[in-house]
């Protein structure tokens, strides 16, 4: 049997992630990352054949991929993104080019833009009856109501494309207080082009936040789902998880079946990873977003036992993907710079966590760039750390 090689679209965490992957099951795996990004110290690195050093990586076009793959030589390939971007990209190219046939296992691009545009995915969500914060489309500061910011509850800006507003803004939602400051950000982000949609802000604690991760092959089958609980948060408004842990799927069976019924109703086929906070008020489970492809903690499922990867690779070439049914329930991940920052605010805030404590848990905890075997990305991420800490402090005694 012929295994074609990998090429992995993407930088950064996700993309460490999905090489060690594929390494683990011996499969060969080539990147486009640019030489800046910290995956390319992997072990498991290996550029593209045919390219050359970029400094920041391939282009996400559906052109520079295909001049890639032509520079490549290789006979065929399976695409795997783990951008948003390149997802879009690698939707829109046909099965072959002129010197390369394509395998990929992912949603088709009518699907990609359900999930990836809020506004959309909203819209899909009160079809299909899933719980939800209630959401409402803007064209403009006049869809404002003055009424939801009189009820009381807490409400924020979303964007329709987050990649693009998180690199103009560098967060991924904003908070808005009142109706003059609702209109006024709206105002600020439309002068950039973006489109934005008003949320229903859902209370609690960030440790009310679960994931549902997995995957669902080319048949409608969900092969399996890997369920986990956000401990702590960074940045702590519409931050990312810092720690977590993995539990049992029975505790989410009710949104795991609406998320399926999603999932079912979009005939939707690849990697997922559904976001999900408990409200407070009423204890349902409302969903805030699907990652249609790799996500940060990939290397977290893969390593509990659910093999995504495993499954994207089977699925692409049209062999049977096994079904995983259990898998490393009370496994726990933390992210440790990232953990740090959560950590020094939970503590401003009063909070008991000793640090002799989150050193023990460390050491029993997976992380998403640390691995024994591949211990150079952590090394040179920890070094880079570093010199940007000394450099900093540097400037400081200089004034």
């Amino acid at each position: 049997m012929i295994n074609p090689p990998v090429v992995a679209l993407g930088e950064g965490v996700t993309l460490l992630g999905v090489l060690r992957a594929f390494a683990h099951n011996n499969i060969t795996i080539y990147s486009t990352a640019g030489s800046a990004d910290t995956s390319t110290q992997s072990r498991y690195f290996q550029r593209l054949p045919g390219l050359a050093e970029l400094r920041q990586g391939l282009p996400a076009t559906p052109q520079a991929i295909t001049s890639a793959l032509t520079a490549s030589g290789l006979a065929e390939v399976v695409l795997v993104p783990c951008t948003d971007r390149f997802s879009a990209a690698v939707a829109g190219l046909p099965e072959q080019t002129a010197t390369t046939r394509i395998h990929r296992s992912m949603p088709v691009a009518d699907t990609l833009a359900l999930f990836n545009d809020k506004g959309r995915f909203a819209e899909l969500l009160q079809t299909t009856g899933v719980a939800h914060p209630r959401t409402q489309l803007l064209s403009g500061a006049n869809d404002l109501d003055a009424t939801r910011f009189a009820s009381g509850g807490e409400l924020f800006l979303k964007p329709r494309d987050s990649q693009n507003f998180f690199s103009r803004f560098g967060v991924k939602a904003f908070r808005v207080t009142s109706l003059a400051d609702a209109r006024t950000r709206l105002a600020e982000i439309q002068t950039h082009g973006l489109q934005m949609v008003l949320q229903d802000y859902v209370p609690g604690p960030s440790d009310n936040h679960y994931f549902v991760d997995g995957f669902r092959d080319r048949d409608g089958v969900v092969r399996a789902t890997f369920a986990r609980r956000r401990l702590r948060i960074y940045p702590p408004d519409f931050g990312n998880s810092t720690a977590m842990i993995s539990v049992a799927p029975e505790t989410m069976a009710k949104p795991i079946a609406g998320l399926q019924r999603l999932l079912a109703h979009t005939n939707y086929r690849g990697i997922f990873s559904a976001e999900f906070k408990l409200d407070a008020r009423d204890g349902e489970y409302r969903i805030l977003e699907v990652n249609t492809r790799p996500w940060w903690f990939i290397d977290f499922a893969v390593r509990s036992g659910v093999d995504v990867c495993a499954m994207v690779y089977a699925d692409a070439l049209q062999r049977p993907v096994s079904t995983v049914d259990s898998y490393d329930v009370g496994a726990t991940c933390i992210f440790p710079y990232y953990d740090l920052f959560a950590i020094r605010n939970l503590h401003a805030a009063g909070g008991k966590y000793s640090w002799t404590r989150w050193l023990s848990d460390l050491t029993r905890a997976r992380q998403p760039i640390f691995l024994w075997r591949d211990p150079l990305p952590a090394i040179v991420g920890a070094s880079r750390i570093l010199t940007q800490a000394i450099s900093g402090a540097s400037r400081k005694s200089r004034r």
